[in-house]
């Protein structure tokens, strides 16, 4: 009889397994997925910070690297690595760091 209890109990059983197995996988492709996220912001934020020690010197490099921790957007790190470009020094750099990137009247980033 397939309305027992005990067919009941094994059906929940088995389906509350299956649902855990599933929450583990999503759990592991959210962690992998944010790994990545995670790795690849880092990733940008040392190469934008040699890039700035060969143009601008250690102690530019030094000083980005510490206003660089807190950043985990990738826009904040795109307008960095264009003033990494676009600036003639490391204090113009470092100054136009500490302030919050804002949006010309064409859509980018000053």
């Amino acid at each position: 009889d397939l309305e027992s209890p005990i067919i009941e109990t094994i059906w929940d059983r088995d389906y509350r397994e299956e649902g855990r197995r599933e929450d583990r996988k999503e759990g592991r492709r959210e962690g992998r997925e944010e790994g990545r996220e995670e790795g690849e912001v880092l990733g940008r934020r040392v190469t934008l910070v040699r890039q700035a020690g060969r143009k601008f010197g250690a102690e530019t490099a030094e000083r980005l690297a510490a206003l660089l921790e807190t950043v985990s957007d990738a826009e904040r790190i795109d307008h960095v690595a264009d003033l990494n470009i676009d600036c003639a020094g490391g204090s113009e750099l470092l100054k136009q760091m500490e302030r919050p990137a804002v949006p010309d009247s064409a859509g980018t980033a000053d």
